[in-house]
């Protein structure tokens, strides 16, 4: 960042007490990622409102949780809190089979669902037929905060796993969701968080294992056009530390820096070397940065879900079909 004085703000420090401050260089499993009390604190009143029942929700899937997964087992020996994924930041090289991958490859990145199940299929479909030809991606990868807020939180986790050649990273009510999913009383308790109680053994395997970050290098295009790596984060990074040393909190819960002394978007101030895709900020919408591009166009709110073609860095939408959940405003 050359001679600025730079540093993390206000709500970088709030945010560190929920998640602890952790680093993705720990290794999983060997520590703690959420403090439940710092946690239920930390969310707002308006995390507490109830979202519309899920009409797709299977009642018979609340049996087959059985309490057993790694993640069960973690949260019941770490003092209740939820563990680190086996990769926290992945390469989608390495995810995709390598019979599926093509000199051709195209991705399809979207935004934040907030279980919007409805929306995020027709933005698949108006893709691919308007601008695939029809053809199927070769990965579609969603940017986190698949769940909360919206109609069908559970249906989209399962959707979403369900379906061939797709991925997605963690947010905030990801992880959120999952430590409710785990059994902590204090969330479970919350009306927001009924939903997770149609969760299967196989989800909550499947939620704990997603990655942070996923980096597409740029060798996986054959498009002049990409001359760097893109990485796609949930929320943000902070342009003065490694990859690898990125804390949790930074990653799915910031939206701004200090820079000498005044609050700015991170994207803004951000340089590379890679360019960054990422969601979590609704009430900006679509931004537009030299390296990063962020895609939360708030469908939950009544907006629209918004996803970006890769590699002819497309921007393609749908607009909600309803507001699903009302935008909480300061009082005046």
């Amino acid at each position: 960042m050359g001679c600025l004085s730079f540093y993390l703000g206000d709500n970088f420090s709030r945010h560190r007490n929920v998640y602890g401050g952790f680093s993705s260089g720990q290794q999983p499993y060997d520590v703690p990622l959420i403090a439940t009390s710092a946690l239920s604190s930390s969310l707002s009143s308006s995390e507490d409102s109830i979202p519309e029942v899920d009409s797709k929700l299977q009642t018979s899937t609340s049996s087959t949780r059985s309490y057993t997964t790694k993640a069960d087992e973690y949260f019941s020996k770490h003092n209740n809190n939820i563990p680190l994924p086996t990769i926290i930041h992945d390469n989608l090289q390495r995810l995709i089979p390598k019979e599926k991958q093509t000199v051709n490859n195209k991705f399809l990145i979207i935004g934040d669902v907030h279980g919007c199940l409805e929306e995020l299929k027709l933005l698949v479909e108006k893709a691919t037929k308007e601008h695939n030809q029809g053809e199927q991606f070769t990965a579609v990868i969603l940017l986190g905060d698949l769940c909360n807020k919206g109609p069908h939180s559970a249906s989209t986790i399962q959707y979403v796993r369900q379906q061939p050649n797709w991925y997605s990273i963690r947010g905030n009510h990801d992880d959120r969701s999952l430590l409710a999913a785990l059994g902590d009383e204090k969330q479970m308790n919350k009306p927001r968080y009924e939903w997770v109680k149609g969760l299967s053994d196989i989800d909550i395997k499947w939620m704990s294992n997603l990655p942070y970050t996923i980096r597409i290098p740029k060798t996986m295009f054959n498009n002049n056009n990409i001359k760097q790596d893109i990485l796609l984060v949930h929320a943000a990074l902070d342009p003065t530390i490694e990859l690898e040393k990125q804390d949790i909190d930074t990653m799915v819960t910031i939206r701004e820096l200090i820079v000498e002394g005044k609050s700015q978007p991170w994207a803004k101030v951000w340089e590379g070397p890679e360019f960054v895709v990422f969601g979590h900020d609704a009430k900006r919408g679509r931004q537009n940065e030299h390296f990063a591009i962020g895609l939360d166009t708030g469908c939950v709110y009544g907006g629209q879900l918004t996803g970006i073609i890769l590699p002819e860095m497309r921007v393609v939408s749908v607009d909600a079909l309803k507001e699903h959940q009302p935008v909480k405003r300061k009082k005046i």
